[in-house]
């Protein structure tokens, strides 16, 4: 995003942190190079002896690969500068590269003669994936039950990080990464215009969110901001609408390419048939296409809209432009008190390379930016906590970013997050993003959509 403030929470991270926003091929090209199902560089063996001491007796540098900026970098550079002062013959090299340029990169980073020893890595088969398949990242499981991740931090959001070794499927089996937080798409609204249309929010049924949205088209208020020119921003509202329709463990199974899973569902069917009926309604203009992400942000900041769905990425600059004006919620469910799902997973995770000299050092730095001690600084910096424990710290949150915290937390004890769409082939994001934007400008229905996603989905996995 154009705008940024030290606490942004990332405006370009809404694919490192989960949801591939680049949508564009370059990165696809770089994934592209190892297509799931191919024979693996190397047999991704589990190391055969690890320890979680850290040496003292010798100067160790561990170059780390990362591309978060804003808080989230800052957070990153915090517990740096904290693990050296606990380790004063360990060193870390942080190695920033743009969000733009990472994702082209990361495979020629990892596959060089000097590459990182700790590196992030989106999960699905945009990036994860393909590192898997070539052999380039170490399976962590022996670390993860050495050092407790499996204790704390629930299977459902390391099994995002799991993929098996030939890259053919993820979800299970091998763990490749921890992540050091989570992320989840909901919707900003605007208390102010809320009150003066008379609107409680937030609303208790999805049924109760369409007469608000209808109220603010009737006097002729924008009802939801979205810039959809990028591509990837409907299928958040997608996806949205297709967890209020289905249970998680349907879009999962999708998501993670398990056997038998199809998007053509009459859940799947529903969904659509609201996104298509906001777009007939107008409470989702035709002029979203034309719009970029960050006006349709500057838009809502502005007054102009009463709701927009995004996610905690872009929380800091919402709450730095509108204050106690702007309010965060959940998408409401079918009917009052059914479980809280949401769109949202953890941050990218950090892995080590498979020729790290030292994996037993690189473990345990992963494994301090991940524990209670660092808490605070990653909630200061913007990270969602993946624990409940997490919101109990001494870090101060305010306004949206506050809100956004709770629900997360009621998200994850429902086991809810439904991941990203675009994480279910290396190819999805040119398949799902563009018919999305034709069905918002009335050259696609929803069976279009249906066909065009199920059909990237079978190729992906040879079985059309």
């Amino acid at each position: 995003m154009s705008q940024e403030s030290t606490n942004d929470i990332g405006g370009r991270s809404r694919w490192r942190t989960a949801s591939a926003a680049l949508g564009a091929s370059a990165v696809l090209l770089v994934a592209a190079c190892s297509p799931p199902g191919s024979s693996p560089d190397s047999d991704n063996d589990q190391p055969a002896d690890i320890s979680t001491e850290v040496p003292t007796d010798e100067e160790i540098e561990l170059v780390m690969a990362h591309y978060e900026d804003g808080g989230l970098g800052e957070s990153i550079e915090r517990l740096i500068a904290s693990y050296e002062e606990m380790h004063p013959n360990i060193t870390i090299t942080p190695r920033f590269t743009s969000f733009e340029d990472y994702g082209r990169s990361i495979r020629l980073t990892m596959s060089a003669d000097a590459p990182p020893d700790i590196a992030q890595a989106g999960q699905g088969y945009v990036m994860m994936g393909p590192l898997v398949e070539a052999g380039l990242l170490l399976p962590l499981d022996a670390y993860a039950e050495a050092y407790g991740w499996n204790d704390r931090i629930p299977e459902g959001l390391l099994a995002q990080s799991r993929f098996q070794a030939d890259a053919r499927s993820f979800g299970d089996d091998n763990l490749y990464g921890l992540a050091l937080g989570g992320n989840m798409v909901g919707v900003f609204y605007n208390r102010r215009l809320a009150e003066q249309l008379d609107l409680d929010l937030p609303p208790a049924t999805l049924a109760d969110f369409e007469q608000a949205l209808a109220a603010a088209r009737e006097a002729d208020i924008t009802p939801i901001s979205l810039g959809n020119l990028e591509g990837w921003p409907a299928n958040h509202i997608l996806s949205s609408l297709m967890s209020r329709h289905q249970a998680g463990s349907e879009m999962l199974d999708w998501i993670y390419g398990r056997e038998g899973a199809t998007f053509d569902t009459p859940s799947t069917r529903d969904a659509l048939a609201v996104l298509d009926r906001w777009v007939d309604e107008r409470f989702i203009l035709e002029s979203a296409n034309g719009t970029a992400d960050p006006a349709a942000i500057g838009e809502f900041i502005d007054g102009e809209s009463l709701f927009l769905f995004t996610g905690n990425w872009s929380a800091a600059t919402i709450d730095q432009g509108m204050g106690e004006d702007a309010g965060f919620m959940l998408l409401p469910p079918l009917r009052a008190g059914d479980p809280q799902r949401a769109t949202g997973a953890t941050t990218a995770p950090f892995g080590i390379h498979a020729d790290s000299e030292y994996p037993d050092v690189a473990a345990n730095f992963i494994d301090f930016m991940t524990s209670d001690e660092a808490a605070d600084v990653l909630l200061e910096g913007g990270y969602a906590p993946l624990v409940p424990e997490a919101l109990e710290s001494g870090a101060e949150v305010s306004g949206t970013r506050a809100a956004f915290n709770e629900a997360f937390a009621e998200v994850l004890a429902d086991d809810g997050l439904t991941l990203y769409l675009d994480w279910s082939t290396v190819t999805m994001n040119d398949a799902l993003f563009p018919v999305l934007q034709q069905l918002i400008g009335g050259g696609a229905t929803p069976d279009d959509v249906i066909q065009t996603v199920q059909s990237d989905w079978e190729t992906a996995r040879g079985s059309s």
